[in-house]
């Protein structure tokens, strides 16, 4: 494992790009790191991310109180704790609002479906968290239970987060993330993007360990265990067989024809 040193300035870096690439603006965004059983470094509320210090870090325990640091933490760091609570294979977070990403986010449309091989290999289906108010016990809460099945979540009307086994993993998921909205921002403006089949979707499963992805959290959507996504899901069947309603499935197939018809009419 990496030392605190190396770890903070892996944080500072971590945000300077985020500053760069135009993913937060002013103050924004934050970002945290697990660097022990009850040890958080964060970075500090009100400072811009593109210019920290690494001393300016403040590191707390998991209940939020400040152990060492002469700044007080991101106003956000009640989303980070719960993340790390509900995941205790996570070991960054950050959260950042990324032009294309954020649009998404704020015309509550989630990146769900199975389209780019690249996401389906490596983050699998995005979905949204209803909105809450920002630095509120409310965002916290509102991100757990999506979170415990998926790497990267869009914040309605507020942004987007990523975790990851370290500070780089978290902030290169965002770069997905972001890539991907971009990507379908522009299919869409060409006539709507195409939703992989079943049996391709198949095919990314099998060789997504090739791809270094090593979370088996929401690999392609999150059809077992939240809204069902609809047909083009390939737990899709699998979903109807086990559920016990009968009404269950009939709400799954209505969801899966809204859908279709929604695409039709766009």
């Amino acid at each position: 494992m990496l030392d605190e040193f190396q770890i903070r300035e892996d944080i500072v870096e971590c945000g300077r790009r985020l500053y760069q690439k135009g993913f937060v603006a002013a103050n924004d965004g934050n970002i945290s790191v697990k660097i022990g059983n009850d040890e958080i470094l964060a970075t500090p509320t009100g400072r811009s991310k593109g210019f920290l210090y690494s001393d300016e870090l403040v590191k707390l325990n998991h209940k939020g109180d400040v152990l060492e640091g002469n700044s007080k933490p991101s106003t956000e760091i009640l989303m980070h704790l719960a993340i790390y609570e509900e995941r205790p294979d996570v070991r960054s977070v950050v959260h950042a609002h990324p032009i294309y990403a954020t649009g998404f986010a704020t015309a509550n449309i989630p990146l769900a479906d199975c389209v780019l091989a690249e996401i389906v290999t490596t983050l699998g289906s995005i979905p949204i968290a209803p909105y809450a108010t920002p630095s509120t016990p409310e965002l916290a809460d509102s991100i757990r239970k999506i979170i415990r099945h998926a790497d990267a979540c869009l914040l309605a009307n507020h942004g987007a987060v990523t975790c990851g086994r370290n500070v780089f993993d978290a902030y290169y998921k965002m770069e997905r993330v972001e890539h991907f909205a971009h990507i379908i921002y522009v299919a869409k403006m060409l006539g709507g993007e195409r939703i992989l089949s079943p049996e391709e979707v198949q095919k990314l499963y099998q060789i997504r360990e090739t791809y270094g992805t090593q979370s088996h959290a929401n690999p392609g959507c999150l059809a077992c265990t939240e809204d069902c996504v609809g047909g083009d899901c390939v737990l899709y069947e699998k979903k109807i067989k086990t559920h016990d309603s009968g009404n269950t499935a009939d709400e799954t197939r209505i969801s899966a024809l809204i859908k279709d018809i929604i695409r039709t009419l766009n």
